[in-house]
């Protein structure tokens, strides 16, 4: 009995104290365990409740392709001009416009003068308008002041040379446009050695540059361009201002000038007709100077042939802007 109650003894000690080690080997597991885990941040729960209760943010605005350096830029170059109060400097773009959607750091008049390869000379003096047949109504009508103009604002002697009919290669059929990129390269082989510049003026809608629709189209270093009044209405005065911004733009490319980033200038890239409409028909200071530069003309006596012409076409506008410009100079 003795040995019976020995061995009962013995297992309830054993017993406990397997019990007791288990329950130690538990304790130190869970502490162990806990020990592993970080404790959260107050700052980051906090942060994650506040972003549980906020709404919905909205997608991010599209941002400006013109960029800081740009801006910068813009600001030293029109610093350096004096005498600019009848221009207007340009502020920063708004989604839509050229400049939101196109990168460009503008040119100053001194890397204008190292990059120009298109020099007026003695033996190359002249400019060359070719009007092509699809032309028609009021778009024939901006043929000839077109000329005048040119050669007005170009100090140039402009050649208008007789109609020829678009080739049906240039034709894009699905789209119902001419391709300006073929246009202007076939052009470019034909510009007269002794001529300033080849432009086509066509009534057909352009596309080319990878853009659903171009104004036109111009070789920087080849002499030879491309426009058309397609998109510019019927309205006849509407119709000769929208024509001679894109020939006076578009030559101005001819003759090496890059868009302009700082007045509101006929060099300014367009994106839309409304765009155009809001710029005008003259240069700003730094244009002015690259083509002066180029073409030595007098620029009291340029804008004094520029006002009469404005006035006998009805641009009242632009007479007065130029008026004004020829007193002060």
């Amino acid at each position: 009995m003795s040995n019976f109650l020995f061995m009962v003894e013995r297992s309830d000690r054993l017993f406990w104290g397997i019990t007791a080690g288990v329950t130690a080997l538990t304790a130190v597991g869970i502490y162990l365990f806990a020990c592993a885990i970080p404790a959260a941040s107050p700052r980051a729960a906090a942060g994650s409740r506040a972003q549980l209760e906020q709404p919905e943010r909205p997608p991010a605005r599209p941002r400006s392709a013109f960029s800081r350096w740009a801006q910068l830029r813009r600001a030293q170059v029109v610093a350096q001009v004096q005498g600019d109060e009848a221009f207007t400097r340009l502020g920063e773009p708004e989604e839509g416009d050229w400049l939101w959607h196109f990168r460009e750091h503008g040119q100053t008049l001194e890397e204008y003068a190292a990059q120009a390869v298109n020099r007026k000379t003695d033996q190359r003096s002249r400019l060359h308008l070719q009007p092509f047949s699809d032309l028609s109504g009021p778009q024939l009508g901006v043929v000839e002041p077109m000329r005048a103009h040119t050669a007005i604002f170009f100090d140039a002697e402009t050649v208008l040379l007789p109609p020829r009919h678009p080739e049906r290669a240039w034709l894009n059929e699905r789209r119902g446009q001419y391709n300006a990129d073929e246009i202007v390269e076939q052009m470019a082989r034909k510009v007269p050695l002794t001529s300033l510049g080849l432009f086509g003026l066509m009534g057909s809608d352009l596309y080319g540059l990878r853009l659903n629709f171009v104004f036109g189209e111009a070789l920087l270093d080849r002499r030879a361009g491309i426009y058309s009044v397609h998109r510019f209405g019927r309205e006849p005065s509407t119709l000769l201002r929208r024509a001679l911004k894109l020939s006076a733009h578009e030559i101005g490319h001819m003759f090496g000038m890059q868009h302009c980033i700082f007045y509101d200038c006929v060099m300014n890239g367009t994106n839309s007709l409304p765009e155009t409409d809001r710029r005008p028909l003259h240069l700003c200071p730094v244009c002015l100077a690259k083509l002066q530069w180029n073409l030595r003309f007098d620029p009291a006596k340029r804008y004094r042939a520029l006002a009469a012409f404005y006035r006998k076409h009805g641009l009242g506008e632009e007479a007065r802007f130029a008026e004004a410009r020829a007193k002060e100079l």
